[in-house]
């Protein structure tokens, strides 16, 4: 978590590499959608949409706890 001075009210979240897997996933969806002929874009949307849950699940619970150690 990120440290809070009194000179600086405002929380910025800590580096995460989360975000960044998370839209690797949502991308490799996004191009076995592209419309062709080939078996290879079912693995590829299968492989994205995996890689994209798991890694948003594990995102959204790092969010949810880092805000739940903020002070009030």
């Amino acid at each position: 978590m990120a440290d809070h001075d009194a000179e600086n009210p405002f929380h910025l979240p800590s580096p995460s590499a989360l975000p960044f897997a998370t839209s690797i996933g949502i991308m490799l969806t996004l191009a076995g959608l592209v419309p062709d002929a080939r078996i290879w874009r079912l693995a590829l949307v299968s492989i994205g949409i995996t890689i994209a849950v798991i890694f948003g699940v594990q995102w959204l619970r790092a969010a949810i706890a880092e805000y739940n150690e903020l002070p009030d």
